[in-house]
């Protein structure tokens, strides 16, 4: 026992070794690839894609919105892995990439990038959520915020560094509002993107929305080249690229998941940064100033994004809308086909269970017709038949309480029950339709069967159907004796066993997983809610129901209830077997 328990705690802590160690390589991993996305954008935007030389500004500052996007999109989990890969992506490049030999500047400007993504993604978890995306016109507004704060605060702590470090030559007040600016414009145009393509990286989109997607990408870019190159440069420019690229981000929007909208949104705010950059088109004019350009630059940059991102989430929401309509009319459908069904199985079960005492009343009343016109009338054959009647009508009577109690939603109160007594009263009044079918009855009743808690006429239907259906399954039987079989047995210290055996052809044993169902039948012009009704009063009484069959060598009906909770001596009856 002790080295099965060594063995034991060996187990666990080589599977908790092996999970610590799968959590570290991921957590590598994942450092390295933010490391390395970080600095090849950052490494792009200041060599010239992004970034003004020799006034040293820049339109906007990409590797924020990667950083930021990531770490919403992966979550806290992802936390740690980020800030390390950002911090020594940024040291990197403030070292060897703006040749800035103060590893104090370099310090205080990768703390200051790591705030970013951190404050931002903070903010988003803690009133958003873990699981965040853009399909919502309040995550729109609510990332804007976030990052407005961040920026704020890390474009502050920036400019108050350079000014301590570098002295005059970087005055705060024009630090503080070009990295303002440039770091957020990044996160808002680039940060959902990044969200956007992780999110459908777990869920892809469908190949249609991809094609379509594309085509309006490509439409989108080539009325951006329009916008840009083809226009006049007039100071209403500004304005006028804006308007003419609404109707191809409006169709991302309306069409496509709003990852489709973040990436239009990259297009064009990449071409806008380029513009006075290389010196095209109306941003590029020379003959303005720098800063007149790039807060241009800047606007456009911002009005699209946005704009785009608030089209995409309010279609997003209302495509959401009309699925939840939609599902929530099917499940109304569902539900008023269910009560129809429901409905009609009711009707077809009474007809189905009442068919058995009408026929028998009819049978007798005619016995008792012909015993009253012989001469002289038989009156004690008559009387006999008269009797039946009146216990073929109370059997009738039953199957209509035995309903009310199955369907309603008053359950009746219980009773402890003989099932041997039952089966007995059964079999007995099958006694003549046995001798009519040739049928031979083998009984083995357990002696002393515990009691059971139950309804008596619900358990008599059930044990009435097996036998009914045993009966006819045999009228198939040839060149074989028809034999029914009823067995009553203990099953341990909680439940009594209940089996129906013919020697009928059997059932085929593919049909035997769906026998209990409703409407479900082997018989030419059966109703199929014989078994199904058996299965929901035994279930009823917390039972269980089996069948099984060779398909051959007929069939054997089971089924189990829990004994009553009564004394032992009170539970026992006397031997009711033959």
């Amino acid at each position: 026992m002790q080295t099965n328990q060594s063995g034991g705690r060996g187990d666990i802590l080589e599977s908790l070794s092996g999970h610590v160690t799968r959590r570290w390589i991921n957590d590598i991993a994942l450092t390295a690839t933010v490391g390395v996305i970080y600095f090849a954008v950052a490494y792009l935007s200041l060599t010239g894609l992004f970034f003004l030389k020799p006034e040293g500004v820049a339109v906007f500052w990409p590797a924020a919105g990667v950083s930021s996007g990531i770490l919403i999109a992966l979550g806290p989990r992802a936390r740690w892995p980020v800030a390390v890969g950002v911090m020594a992506a940024v040291t990197l490049v403030v070292r060897f990439v703006m040749e800035e030999r103060d590893i104090w500047i370099a310090l205080i400007f990768a703390l200051c990038d790591v705030a970013e993504p951190i404050i931002i993604a903070g903010l988003i978890q803690r009133y958003f959520g873990a699981h965040f995306t853009l399909d919502q016109l309040r995550n729109v507004l609510g990332l804007i915020i976030a990052t407005v704060v961040a920026c704020i605060m890390s474009s502050f702590g920036a400019a108050v560094a350079s000014r301590l470090l570098l002295g005059p030559s970087a005055p705060i007040f024009t630090v503080w509002p070009h990295w303002f600016a440039s770091v957020a414009v990044g996160v808002v145009i680039v940060a959902p993107l990044v969200i956007g393509f992780i999110a459908a990286l777990h869920e892809p989109p469908p190949r249609s929305e991809l094609t379509e997607g594309t085509v309006a990408l490509a439409a989108l870019a080539a009325m951006t080249a329009t916008v840009i190159f083809l226009l006049p440069q007039q100071l209403w420019e500004t304005v006028v690229p804006g308007a003419m690229l609404f109707p191809m981000l409006l169709w991302l929007a309306a069409r496509c998941r709003p990852v489709f909208a973040a990436a239009g949104s990259l297009m064009v705010s990449l071409t806008v940064a380029w513009t006075p950059i290389f010196g095209i088109g109306h941003f590029g004019d020379t003959g303005l100033s720098i800063d007149y350009r790039i807060l241009q630059a800047q606007t456009i940059i911002l009005g699209t994004t946005i704009g785009a991102y608030v089209l995409a989430a309010l279609f997003a929401e209302r495509r959401k809308s009309e699925l939840r309509l939609s599902h929530a009319n099917m499940l109304l459908e569902r539900e008023r086909d269910n009560k129809l069904m429901n409905a009609l199985a009711i009707t077809a079960a009474i007809a189905h269970e009442i068919r058995q005492p009408l026929g028998a009343i009819m049978v007798n009343a005619g016995a008792a017709l012909r015993f009253l016109e012989r001469a002289p009338p038989d009156h004690n054959e008559a009387q006999a038949a008269l009797k039946r009647i009146k216990s073929d009508s109370d059997d009738a009577s039953e199957v209509f309480d035995t309903f009310r109690a199955l369907f309603g939603k008053v359950d009746q109160r219980r009773q402890l029950i003989n099932v041997n007594e039952i089966i007995l009263e059964v079999l007995a009044s099958f006694r003549g339709e046995l001798q009519d079918h040739n049928v031979e009855t083998h009984t083995e009743l357990a002696p002393q069967l515990p009691l059971v808690n139950g309804h008596r006429n619900q358990l008599r239907e059930v044990i009435l159907n097996l036998v009914h259906n045993a009966v006819e399954a045999m009228d198939a039987t040839t060149g074989r004796n028809r034999v029914l079989s009823v067995k009553t047995a203990l099953r341990g210290q909680d439940a009594i066993i209940v089996s129906v055996k013919d020697s009928g052809p059997g059932i085929d044993p593919e049909q035997l997983n769906g026998i209990f169902g409703a409407f479900v039948t082997t018989k030419a012009h059966g109703t199929g809610l014989g078994l199904a009704i058996c299965r929901m009063i035994i279930e009823h009484h917390d039972g269980q129901i089996l069948a099984s069959s060779d398909g051959k060598n007929g069939a054997t009906f089971q089924f189990a209830l829990p004994i009553g909770s009564t004394d032992k001596d009170a539970a026992r009856v006397k031997d009711t077997t033959r």
